[in-house]
């Protein structure tokens, strides 16, 4: 069996390192730098000051690349931006696995493969972990956590694939429902996220800030009523405690919850930075913000919802991404974002 990591990025290199460990042919198809680590013979995988030293990954940068074997392998993961699924989808074409999983962050990137290689081939995945390069072939995993799995038709292969990565070390969750799957890493993934992106502050000065927090929370509240109408629950994921975390958002009331949120999100990362920063900070032109508070925007917006918070948030950030506004207007200047959160609260009265 044979199993190709489409992604070269960390997350990417944790999966094909674990699985390699535990015995599976595995290729990675990634970025020059990415490759050339690799094919010098060694992934290093750092957790908790141990050093694991992975070898026998096969790495190429196109499918033709790789050795016959891999070619058509038995699966092939995703892990890519949610930007760059499209421009995967040639790769995933020529691979002809019989089954893809994705294990990207995120909403909307399921639909985008159902619709080029239908719903039986596609598995729903979420990653829990967090994984830091330090160095071409060498991660570091900041925070342990898990992979959930969850079928987009009635695909009894997801339990297969399970225990392929249990084998492989991970703590896997099955799930039935990859709506909740997905829209429950999204809960986790948009908080201290956006906010600390725009304003360019620490999430731990973010989360002292109660007008930030109660904005944090609006958002948070507003993706839990969209899940409410497309039928999806949030769920208690590997080190990911999603139903809990809405639970309390919905009823606890602030004076107990926001120390609450300080502990267990600013102080829950590990020490990784939140992504949309992190792209913020590298320039780039593209935010996988879109397919978090945009996503979940155009699905309260199809569905005839209200989402203005989200809404907002993703208008701004998707503005300094793209250069149509100066990302100074913005950092350090929680006032500045909040007085445009009340400008939009007005006009949606």
């Amino acid at each position: 069996m044979t199993i190709v990591i489409v992604g070269g990025g960390a997350i990417g290199l944790l999966v094909a390192g674990r699985l390699a460990q535990s015995g599976q042919c595995v290729a990675v198809l990634g970025r020059p730098g990415a490759v050339e680590a690799l094919q010098a013979g060694v992934l290093q995988i750092i957790q908790k000051g141990q050093v694991a030293n992975v070898t026998g990954i096969v790495a190429a940068s196109a499918p033709e690349q790789l050795p016959p074997d891999y070619q058509h392998p038995d699966l092939s993961i995703l892990c890519v931006k949610g930007y760059d699924t499209t421009a995967a989808l040639p790769t995933l074409a020529a691979l002809q696995s019989p089954f893809i999983l994705t294990l990207q962050n995120g909403i909307g990137n399921e639909e985008t493969l159902v619709a080029a290689f239908g719903p039986s081939r596609v598995l729903s995945g979420v990653i829990t972990s967090s994984v830091e390069p330090e160095a071409p072939g060498r991660i570091v995993v900041t925070k342990a956590g898990g992979i959930g799995l969850a079928p987009l038709d009635n695909n009894s292969h997801v339990t297969s694939w399970a225990m392929t990565l249990r084998h492989a070390g991970f703590a896997v969750h099955e799930c039935a429902n990859h709506r909740s799957l997905k829209w429950s890493k999204a809960l986790l993934n948009m908080l201290g996220n956006a906010t600390v992106a725009i304003l360019d502050m620490p999430i731990d000065a973010i989360y002292a800030d109660p007008r930030l927090l109660q904005l944090e929370r609006q958002a948070f509240l507003e993706a839990l009523a969209v899940m409410q109408r497309i039928g999806a629950t949030p769920i208690n994921l590997p080190r990911y405690p999603a139903a809990l975390l809405a639970m309390v958002m919905r009823w606890m009331p602030p004076a107990l919850l926001f120390p609450l949120l300080r502990k267990l999100i600013a102080g829950g990362r590990g020490g990784k930075a939140p992504s949309l920063h992190v792209d913020l900070c590298q320039g780039r032109s593209r935010s996988e913000g879109a397919y978090l508070y945009g996503a979940i925007a155009a699905k309260a917006h199809e569905l005839g919802m209200g989402a203005p918070i989200n809404a907002t948030l993703w208008r701004i950030l998707e503005d300094i991404v793209t250069g149509q506004r100066p990302w100074a207007d913005f950092r350090r200047h929680p006032e500045r974002l909040l007085a445009e959160m009340e400008q939009m609260a007005c006009q949606s009265a």
